[in-house]
């Protein structure tokens, strides 16, 4: 059985190209998808959170997620207001009933209980998909929220189509 919550495994490289061709790929199909993608500064530094922006897939809001916190600081910058800010805006994309919810990432936020957390939950409860990255380090928390009902893909476009196509399948079966 295909589940309709998913995460694209990566560690090195970021899927953030992956996931804006793949939701790309199933709008110019006709599919409703909503969700939002990263984007990274070049030379943003050491931190992998530094200067980033989530873009939305369905028109043209940015929301600015990462905070400045001096030239000494070596943490992650990821301003969790604006994160929730971003949730706000996702919630409301959910009330279009799209075909697929693409989110940036699953993350060390989701995995302290904030984050796009509520987001995944309501999107379940709407009985829409939802589509999401995971590094590494994060898939024990991926698994442990997800209660095994969260599947890994590999980090391949033909592996998001199979996964697509498997779910609305058994969709239009039931």
């Amino acid at each position: 059985m295909t589940l309709p919550l998913a995460a694209v495994l990566f560690d090195e490289t970021p899927p953030d190209a992956l996931l804006s061709t793949f939701a790309r790929r199933l709008a110019a199909e006709g599919r409703q998808v909503r969700g939002l993608i990263q984007r990274r500064e070049a030379g943003s530094g050491r931190c992998h959170c530094a200067d980033m922006d989530l873009l939305s897939l369905a028109g043209p809001e940015i929301f600015p997620v990462s905070q400045p916190l001096g030239p000494g600081a070596h943490g992650c910058r990821l301003d969790l207001g604006a994160l929730a800010g971003a949730a706000q805006f996702l919630l409301s994309e959910l009330a279009r009933a799209p075909d697929l919810l693409i989110l940036n990432r699953f993350g060390k936020a989701e995995g302290e209980g904030r984050g796009f957390r509520d987001v995944i939950a309501e999107a379940m409860a709407r009985e829409v998909p939802v589509l999401t990255a995971v590094r590494g380090r994060h898939v024990a928390d991926w698994a442990t929220y997800t209660e095994g009902f969260g599947l890994c893909l590999a980090p391949d476009p033909a592996a998001l189509a199979r996964w697509f196509s498997e779910l609305t399948e058994v969709s239009h079966a039931a």
